[in-house]
């Protein structure tokens, strides 16, 4: 016979109450203890290790951790953070134990239960691989960049997680940054200003081909290439770490961006003159009649066969840079 053990709110209150850490039997088959921790708020459902560990990576207050004491098997500890939600952190432990005494491996339980779950789970959110990619390109160029021009110089010409006007905006021009995990140098641009120059300073259209890759030496993951920038930084730590915020990157989501990637060739860069293939608003309205009522362009721009330039100087050696520096 299995034994089976409910707490009613006002029990798991006088618990949390206590103040105490309190560990109750739930089930003895399988063997369902829960640890109540009143100074964290939190609730951990311990039960011996039956199967893989489930994956709760994707939710912020969801945790697992595999644990041996000794004299004893492994155990699986399920972590859920109670605060401000206790009643529903339990009912959501009692789903998992429910699911363990029917057959199931804490797994296939957790993923069951957590389905009911979501608004206290609050699911863990990740950059669109577009967006990732934009970011990885546009660290690069900055990594190039702190060398160049120094630190102060470069973190504070990154505008393109402030949606400036381009990505980079330096004394003496403008640097659009473009990347593809294509096999042609193809990049989506998404308006019919965003190839337009400021009337002071040329715009260079940086276009950067990554492709996903196993672990190599020189691969990367956003996370490492992220550290291995902020690395480099002495004075301006603070505000590049407000810059990703800005770009949607979070250090506690980190463990999601688990992609690897190296580039497919060398950076090429262009410079957007009266030739360069781009559609922008003068164009638009020296064609189209009645463009006014053209309110949104965006367009794919093939470069594979058109021919890149010298870069400005403040690109110098970037070329090469990334290919070599990837630790």
């Amino acid at each position: 016979m299995n034994l089976r053990e409910h707490l009613t709110p006002e029990t798991l209150e006088r618990y949390f109450g206590a103040g105490s850490p309190v560990t109750v039997s739930l089930a003895d088959r399988p063997t369902c203890l829960l640890k109540i921790t009143p100074a964290d708020d939190r609730l951990e459902l311990w039960t011996p290790v039956d199967g893989a560990e489930p994956d709760v990576a994707a939710f912020s207050r969801v945790s697992v951790a595999t644990v041996r004491r000794e004299g004893e098997g492994p155990w699986f500890v399920l972590g859920v953070d109670a605060h401000r939600a206790r009643v529903e952190a339990y009912a959501l432990v009692e789903a998992v134990v429910d699911n363990l005494v029917a057959g199931n491996s804490l797994r296939q339980a957790t993923g069951q239960s957590i389905a009911s779950f979501h608004d206290l789970l609050a699911t863990r959110g990740r950059l669109s691989e577009e967006r990732t990619i934009g970011l990885l390109a546009e660290l690069l160029v900055l990594e190039q960049l702190l060398t160049s021009i120094g630190e102060s110089t470069a973190v504070g010409a990154w505008l393109g997680p402030c949606r400036g006007e381009h990505d980079f905006a330096l004394n003496d021009v403008d640097l659009e940054v473009k990347a593809t995990l294509y096999e042609r140098r193809s990049h989506l641009i998404g308006s019919e200003t965003q190839l337009t120059a400021n009337p002071y300073r040329p715009l260079w259209l940086v276009s950067i081909q990554l492709t996903r890759t196993g672990p190599s030496p020189d691969s990367f993951t956003l996370p490492e290439l992220v550290a291995r920038v902020r690395r480099r930084l002495i004075a301006e730590t603070m505000a590049f770490d407000e810059l990703l915020r800005s770009a949607g990157w979070r250090e506690a989501d980190a463990d999601l961006y688990r992609e690897r990637y190296l580039p497919r060739t060398l950076p090429a860069a262009y410079l957007v003159d009266d030739d360069f293939p781009a559609i922008t608003r003068a164009r638009v309205e020296a064609v189209i009649p009645h463009s006014e009522h053209v309110t949104a362009v965006s367009y794919r721009l093939d470069l594979t066969s058109w021919p890149p330039e010298t870069p400005p100087a403040a690109l110098d050696g970037f070329t090469g840079s990334y290919l070599t520096g990837v630790s």
